[in-house]
This record gives C-alpha cells, structure tokens and sequence, in this order.
C-alpha cells in the first residue's frame, strides 16, 4: 500500500489507535516509517502506541531515532519518563537538562477552564516535586509548570497568566538552591502562594524532629554521619538502628542494623557520601503486625490516603500484602472513612497540630502508632504520592474517597482566587 504522504500515514495510524487497535495502529505506523523514515513524528507516535501496549523498550527505541531525526523537546521529555520507569535514573535526568535547555514552560490548558495554576518546579527525578498532575481535574484546571533553573535564565522567562503560584518542590539536599529560586520568585512576583518554601526546608528529615517538637507526636532523632563514622560503627544511638544513604527516598537503602559490627557490611552494599541514622522505634501493634498511615493535609486540613499493614517492620504499600487478605483492606476502608478510627483521641488531636506546625498548604506524612499509644512520625514531604490508580475491583473505597482531597486542592486554589480578586 502507497501512502500519499506522511501526514497521511500518520493520521491513519492515530485514527487506529483512537479506536483501542493497538496492534493495527503499531503495523500502521510501521509501514508508514518504512516509507518515510524520516519523520521524526511517527517515530513519537509509534513510540506513543508501543508505551501503552506495554512495550517501554520498543517506546525508548523509537524516542531515540526521533532525536536522531529532530532534536524534540517531547522526545526528551518522553524519555525521561521512560527511563526511570526503566531504573536509569542519570539517563533520565541527562534527557531532562536536554528539554529543559530548549524549554523551561510546559502548560497543559482546560478546555472548560475554571482556574489556572504556575506550579514552581526543580529538575530532578519523579520525587523533586509534587505530582499535581494526579491532583487536578485536567478539564477545568490549567497547569503551567515552570521549572526554575538558575536566577538569570529565571528572570527572561515568560510567565504566562495564572491566579495562584504553587512551590511544588519537595525537600531534598539538592533541593535547596531551587527553593532558594523559589523563595526569590514568590517575592518578586505578587499574588496568592502556596508552600513557602522556608517551611519546606523545616520538613527535612534532621529538622523535623525540632519542627514538631511543641506536638504531641513523636518523631525519632536522626543524626546525619560521614560514611567512614558509620562504616567504623561510631553512631550516637544504641543499637539496634536504622540506616539510609542521605538524600534516598523510598526505602531505598533503608535497612535496620542490630549490631555495631554490621555496619561496615551495611556501607558497602549502599555506598554513599553521609547517611542519615535513627534509633530503631518498634512500632508493632498488638497483633504483631505493623501499620503505616499515609495522612495528606490541605490547608491544615487532615486526609487520610492510605495503610499499609504487614508483618514487617518496613512498609511500603507496593510491598505489603494487602491485596492477599480482605481484613487488611477492610481495616483499610475503614481508616479512609473516618481516621479518628485508628487514631482515636489525643492521637488525632497530635495529627491535626503537625499540620499547624509544619505550615505547608500542602504536604504529607508517613506514621503510625508506638508501643506507648502515641503517634509516631516517620517522615513529612510535599511530595508524597496520591492517587487513585489501584484497581477498582480491589480496592473500591479508594475510588471513594481518596478523591475528596482532589476536590480539597481545588477548593483551596479557588478560595485564594476569590479573595485576590
């Protein structure tokens, strides 16, 4: 078959895709590349179509002989995201200083607009930031993301019109001169903010033991070490303790050492310049299952998003075994309905002053209950991940509601908006 071109071709195959004929759509795409090879935009939507039939190799493939064809920022952007998924953090990041060299503003726009949010971002991987994109409704809220660089790159950057600026970037060491660029923009620019970015920093995780110190919760200390103080075992905790290369998020590295002489061992699975080291809190629950509550809050406001239960001390919910056992999401079900649950009296009055005292419109916390009935802190971060992607067979109440906090943050975006007017 002779295509008359390859806007022709392409809008086939994007026609089969619109229709949920992958397989097609791909063969399309194909057979239109082997007679226009090189055009860079069958290669992106190729790429595209393989990504949602699974096929991220096959996505990456095509990404990359579109760069080869027409240096896009799209392609860029693309493998980026790729690429993490992948675990190649550094190629990742290399493609988005590449994007962010051509571009620093990316707007999506609502078709049926009803507010408009300059969302301040850093470079960095998936956890630089608050992921808005899962917070706001697409077809009413409009996001401009504009990615801070440095102060004079900042300063010839268009700012396009929005009612509210929102610092979405989380703590991190490398975070802080970003804030600082932030810090510098909120100023110079007038209007409603969120999350100054002063009281992001308060939420870093040697900080934040002193930020909630007039609460009732309880935060373990951490002491920040030099990689040869811990690998000789000279910590200022008995043990046993936790360990985790400074800068890691996600458990990554996290592991609770029982005894001096496993530190050194420790240090060379995970090498890293300093870690950050914790007493261990054992925080089991009767049942001898352990607990960990995701709480979100909007504008001081308390939500819970997720428990996690199992019957090891480090949770996370991609590894807890909640979707083998009914209870656990029962007992589940019934902390999103109504947290005061699991966290009756004084225990939902400490949740509700580690709002006040970190001061953040938005920010989250990991934390669970001790063996002495208080809450415990595990960490505070702007950018903990809220969502509704599990499956709805499973897990119905999420469905239920996790979406309050999504109607929360526009509430807050609107009633900012109201009172600039």
């Amino acid at each position: 078959m002779t295509l008359r071109g390859p806007s022709a071709a392409n809008a086939r195959a994007i026609g089969l895709r619109a229709q949920g004929r992958l397989a097609d759509a791909i063969a399309a795409f194909r057979e239109g590349i082997a007679q226009f090879p090189d055009v860079a935009a069958l290669h992106q939507n190729l790429a595209q179509t393989l990504y949602e039939a699974g096929d991220n190799a096959g996505a990456v493939a095509e990404h990359r002989a579109a760069l080869a064809i027409e240096d896009s920022v799209a392609s860029h952007l693309a493998l980026y995201e790729l690429l993490q998924i992948a675990g190649d953090r550094e190629g990742a990041l290399e493609h988005q200083r590449s994007a962010l060299e051509r571009c620093r503003v990316f707007s999506h726009i609502a078709p049926h607009e009803r507010r408009r949010v300059l969302c301040l971002c850093s470079p960095g991987d998936w956890q630089a930031n608050i992921p808005v994109d899962f917070l706001f409704d697409r077809e009413t809220t409009t996001i401009h993301k504009l990615f801070l660089t440095d102060e004079h790159r900042m300063a010839s950057d268009a700012v396009p019109p929005h009612d509210i600026i929102w610092n979405i970037i989380a703590e991190s060491p490398e975070a802080m001169p970003y804030l600082e660029l932030a810090r510098y923009f909120i100023r110079k620019h007038h209007g409603p903010a969120l999350n100054e970015p002063a009281n992001v920093v308060r939420t870093a995780r040697p900080m934040l033991a002193g930020t909630l110190a007039g609460t009732a919760a309880n935060v373990a200390p951490v002491a920040i070490l030099e990689r040869e103080c811990l690998r000789n075992g000279e910590v200022p905790f008995a043990f046993p303790i936790i360990a985790r290369p400074l800068g890691s998020h996600a458990g990554h590295g996290l592991e609770r050492l029982e005894k001096q002489e496993d530190c050194a061992a420790y240090v060379q699975r995970h090498p890293s310049d300093r870690y950050f080291v914790s007493p261990f809190v054992d925080y089991a629950s009767p049942d001898g299952y352990y607990r960990k509550y995701r709480i979100v809050y909007v504008d001081g406001t308390p939500y819970p998003v997720h428990m996690a239960i199992s019957p090891n001390w480090m949770i996370h919910y991609y590894n807890a075994p909640m979707d083998e056992h009914q209870w656990m999401r029962d007992e589940e079900a019934a902390f999103l309905e109504d947290p005061r649950r699991a966290f009756e009296g004084s225990k939902f009055e400490a949740i509700v002053q580690v709002g006040a005292a970190v001061g953040l419109e938005y920010f989250g916390i990991d934390c669970g209950i001790d063996r002495d009935g208080d809450l415990l802190v595990f960490e505070a971060d702007a950018a903990m991940l809220v969502h509704t992607s599990d499956p709805v067979e499973l897990y119905p109440y999420k469905h239920q509601f996790v979406p309050r906090i999504y109607r929360a943050v526009e509430r807050m975006i609107d009633s900012r908006k109201a009172a600039d007017i």
